[in-house]
């Protein structure tokens, strides 16, 4: 199962499913994410208890599993379940793959876990992968683990697609922090603080995407927020290599050599992959290539950074065609 599917199930019925064992997988721990999921369900009225397997032996969590309690059928987290070793953690696994109750168990491992049923078809783990990346689609789907009165609807929401395509899931929920508290004031949490909270490869990734897209609105509105935690000089080489990646890519795509196209898309926007390469020409590209060599040189030897200011505005003017 994929994680929004979970979370939209979740957030419809407040509770777990019918299936008696939740496990969650992804290569690291997103410690954010659980808390806020187990205190939703606790908000809810669903009755979770803790089995730390960081002190209590496999053979005891089993034993407390296999037996109903004085108050009925729990649900158990299995905290820290992804600290067990290698071992002890596919032995556990073994023996939730069949479990029929009385309880319900929620964990998360760190390994990769088949979702596929068991051989003797009595399966009864739901797996859910958790992704490294959320799209920011999806930041709004996940919020209500955070707080039940955040709008379907959100403007905050809005002005983080102006900074990352995607977000990790840990940044989600401290995001959705962050829009409880801030109200009137996000306008200076997203001058001042988003660039520190958001990677800045992602950053990066949707500046560029402005860039390429040649969306100047868009762009010096993110680049007003991030272009002092670069010196010019990786500005120069930044765009240097984007456009030339860009060039060979426009090339290629206009000789129809698709595989080799598709080989040399690393590293650029989506949006100029699937649409936006079509605006350009190989001259123009070309003679902005050449621009930011030439500035590249310059800066490496004082010269001035207002050269940078002077290449966007051509660039968006469309002065190198």
């Amino acid at each position: 199962m994929v994680l929004a599917t979970f979370v939209e199930q979740v957030k419809n019925s407040k509770t777990l499913t019918q299936a008696r064992v939740f496990c969650f997988s992804a290569p690291t721990y997103p410690l954010l994410f659980f808390y806020h999921l187990i205190a939703f369900f606790k908000r809810n009225g669903l009755r979770i208890e803790t089995l730390s397997c960081t002190s209590d032996d496999i053979g005891e969590i089993k034993a407390i599993l296999s037996t109903m309690s004085f108050s009925g059928e729990n649900t158990y987290w299995l905290e820290g379940f992804y600290t067990l070793p290698d071992k002890k953690q596919q032995e556990m696994l073994h023996y939730l793959r069949t479990y029929k109750g009385p309880h319900r168990v929620v964990l998360f491992s760190d390994k990769v876990i088949d979702n596929a049923a068991s051989k003797d078809g009595n399966d009864d783990m739901n797996v859910i992968s958790l992704p490294q990346d959320i799209m920011l689609k999806d930041f709004l789907a996940i919020r209500f683990l955070v707080n039940d009165n955040l709008q379907d609807k959100s403007s905050f929401a809005s002005q983080i697609t102006m900074y990352s395509d995607y977000l990790s899931l840990e940044s989600v929920c401290l995001l959705a922090h962050y829009e409880l508290v801030v109200g009137k004031n996000a306008d200076d949490f997203f001058s001042q603080w988003i660039t520190r909270i958001i990677d800045p490869t992602s950053s990066l990734f949707v500046l560029s995407q402005h860039f390429l897209g040649k969306k100047s609105k868009q762009f010096f509105r993110q680049w007003a927020a991030i272009s002092e935690h670069y010196l010019p000089t990786f500005w120069a080489s930044f765009w240097a290599d984007q456009i030339w990646r860009a060039y060979v890519y426009y090339d290629l795509m206009k000789q129809k050599k698709f595989p080799e196209a598709k080989k040399a898309q690393y590293k650029l926007p989506f949006s100029f992959i699937n649409r936006d390469w079509q605006q350009y020409n190989l001259d123009e590209l070309r003679n902005a290539h050449l621009f930011l060599t030439n500035l590249d040189f310059r800066l490496k030897n004082g010269g001035s950074d207002i050269g940078l200011e002077h290449f966007y505005g051509q660039f968006f003017d469309n002065k190198f065609r």
